[in-house]
């Protein structure tokens, strides 16, 4: 894990000076994130939300697109749904303009294309900021419990986005390269929703042959074999049919699909298998359920 300091009061008496923190976007990820912020000594957090208008706890500030330079911020984080709301922010005159004043740390977490995350850089640095790109996996889980992992190339060491990322993340894996961490978790991605799509295609066959001793195969799945840690992590989901209240939106990884297919290629067979089981999903539970939805048996 990459550590970095602590950043220096203006008079140099040595204590750390506080960093002010601006989070853009009140999502899944967010929400978990946001308590650990406001938490930490010797961070101030404000938060700039299109939906939350009023700071929803103690310990953060609401910020309006109008007084982003009042709040004058040293780290910026953003976390989006799409590209376009992700350029949307960041190109934004008033957000360079804080970008500027401050040559702000800027954290990008979401999974953006490969294209948009090289170009991000670029505008970052003509803005005059530090870029940490830096898109993360754990979910809305990881999220609460402060245990997220984050795949991070910098443009240049920042010890303030540093700290920030510390302070909710549990692993970091640096990388060397612009683009090189969107580009690892497109694919990460996409292999990750092909092993539900292969969940979907045998526990079903297992429970209907099985009888009562498909609780054996149960155990079996859960707790042995290479395969354990993600049946235990998403059978529960599967088995129930419970697919509200989602960790991981079906849309949300129908676009990542659709980003991932730019770099492995239209005619790779299996991502346009899974591709179109989550289409089906999207069609018969709504494009808002939980992404555990195609191991529903109607979907295949």
């Amino acid at each position: 894990m990459t550590g970095g300091g602590v950043v220096e009061s203006p008079k140099g008496a040595g204590r750390p000076a506080e960093i002010r923190v601006l989070v853009s976007g009140y999502g899944v990820l967010t929400r978990g994130i946001l308590p650990y912020l406001a938490a930490r000594s010797g961070l101030s957090v404000g938060l700039m939300s299109r939906h939350q208008v009023e700071p929803p706890f103690s310990g953060v500030e609401a910020v309006g697109a109008k007084s982003v330079q009042d709040f004058r911020p040293d780290v910026i984080l953003g976390c989006f749904e799409s590209d376009r709301r992700s350029r949307v922010f960041w190109t934004d005159s008033r957000i360079r303009r804080a970008i500027a004043d401050r040559g702000a740390g800027c954290i990008e977490m979401s999974t953006l294309s490969l294209g948009w995350a090289q170009d991000w850089h670029v505008e970052i640095a003509a803005a005059g900021g530090v870029g940490t790109e830096s898109p993360v996996t754990g979910s809305r889980s990881g999220a609460s419990a402060g245990t997220l992992s984050a795949f991070v190339y910098q443009s240049a060491p920042d010890p303030r986005a540093d700290q920030v990322l510390r302070t909710f993340t549990r692993t970091r894996y640096d990388f060397s390269a612009p683009g090189n961490p969107t580009r690892f978790k497109l694919v990460y991605n996409a292999w990750g929703a092909s092993l539900l799509y292969s969940m979907a295609a045998f526990v079903p066959m297992l429970r209907e042959s099985l009888g009562e001793d498909f609780a054996s195969a149960e155990q079996v799945v859960r707790t042995d074999g290479w395969m354990a840690p993600v049946c235990a992590s998403k059978l529960d989901r599967m088995l129930s049919g419970r697919y509200d209240d989602p960790d991981f939106a079906v849309k949300h990884m129908v676009k990542d699909l659709d980003q991932a297919t730019e770099i492995l290629g239209s005619s790779h067979e299996l991502l346009a298998l899974v591709r179109g089981t989550f289409d089906r999903a999207a069609a018969l539970h709504g494009p808002g359920a939980d992404y555990t939805s195609i191991t529903g048996g109607q979907v295949l």
